[in-house]
């Protein structure tokens, strides 16, 4: 029996380390792909700091697997930061860290105006269990349902629970709507589309611009914002996919966008692709209060050690969350074009718990 066990949990490490090694493959394919791409554009980065970004990897993060991520970070960047946290290292050593089984919860956006409870959320109603429930969570008939999503506009948003990063998102109209009850409906969310402000239309006409903002708890257990920047979609998406965006540094001191953006492959562009408006010196307008409630928000919730939030500024300024995550929130643009974003809160510490 004891035999039996020990060449179990031996074949349960062997498969946990045969996992981990498949995700370092994959995290640092995507960083050599993008230091490729951005040395085709600039050209061959300055060797000393790449060996300082080599070195950083193994002293102080505990493996040369992190390199690739701070060689591209290095890259972008001109030359080498100290306090960098790269890619790979977040998703494989601070995420499963950071909020064990509670972080999951915002997977389940049916589930997210239970645990946020704030009027930010652009929520209409709910299917849960194949019952439809509105705003508050009260139970209402099928027949009711079209006059609560259609009340003021001709279209609805769904998001099916689990779904993320622009994927699953579905524009229904009242004769889509009955078609998909008709066939049935996974849990979800019903959201109101949200227009957003007049002032990023010259970039982004079509699909509505997203801020991405971070925060994360510090060691005192307080909140504060970590980074900022603008995701824009392409002229062919109704939604911001992140396999298509067009990324853009925002100066939270000024308000304003950086002059250069990036797109999904770390390819470097002033102008949007499509519609030609510059990046630099765009304001955007409502930051102030976005990063606020961002804020306040994480402060509801401080069993999570990082959050990505993704928000609309709307025609009136406000800010109105669409999604959270505060799973495996992707940190590596921040870091790449402003970071260290993440000092002072010990993560480069975290591999040795994790090794303990």
């Amino acid at each position: 029996m004891l035999l039996t066990r020990s060449l179990k949990k031996a074949g349960m490490a062997a498969a946990r380390r045969f996992e981990t090694d498949l995700r370092q493959q994959h995290y640092n394919r995507e960083a050599t792909d993008g230091l490729r791409a951005v040395e085709s554009q600039r050209g061959r980065t300055d060797r000393a700091a790449i060996r300082r970004a080599d070195e950083y990897a193994r002293d102080v993060l505990g493996s040369a697997h992190y390199a690739p991520w701070l060689r591209l970070y290095t890259a972008i960047s001109g030359g080498f930061r100290e306090g960098w946290i790269p890619d790979n290292y977040y998703g494989l050593v601070v995420a499963p860290l950071k909020g064990g089984e509670v972080s999951k919860v915002a997977l389940t956006k049916s589930f997210t105006n239970c645990v946020l409870d704030t009027e930010a959320l652009p929520d209409l109603a709910y299917v849960i269990d194949g019952v439809y429930y509105d705003r508050n969570y009260r139970p209402v008939l099928r027949e009711q349902l079209p006059a609560i999503l259609f009340a003021h506009g001709p279209r609805t948003v769904f998001k099916a629970d689990r779904s993320f990063r622009g994927r699953g998102v579905i524009f229904m109209t009242r004769e889509s709507l009955s078609e998909a009850q008709h066939q049935g409906l996974p849990d979800g969310v019903f959201q109101a589309p949200v227009r957003q402000h007049a002032s990023f239309d010259p970039i982004c006409p079509r699909a509505a611009a997203t801020l991405r903002i971070t925060t994360a708890r510090e060691p005192d257990g307080s909140m504060s914002v970590r980074s900022a920047y603008l995701r824009v979609g392409r002229a062919s998406d109704d939604v911001v996919l992140s396999a298509n965006q067009v990324s853009v540094s925002v100066d939270m001191a000024t308000g304003r966008l950086e002059g250069t953006g990036y797109t999904s492959d770390w390819r470097q562009t002033d102008v949007h692709p499509d519609t030609g408006a510059r990046f630099s010196g765009h304001a955007i307008p409502g930051l102030a209060d976005a990063l606020q409630l961002c804020q306040a928000l994480h402060r509801s919730c401080p069993h999570m050690l990082c959050i990505g939030w993704d928000l609309c500024i709307d025609e009136q300024e406000r800010p109105r969350l669409l999604e959270w995550n505060a799973r495996y929130n992707g940190i590596k643009f921040p870091e790449a074009t402003a970071g260290p974003c993440f000092r002072g809160l010990g993560w480069e510490q975290l591999w040795k718990l994790a090794a303990a």
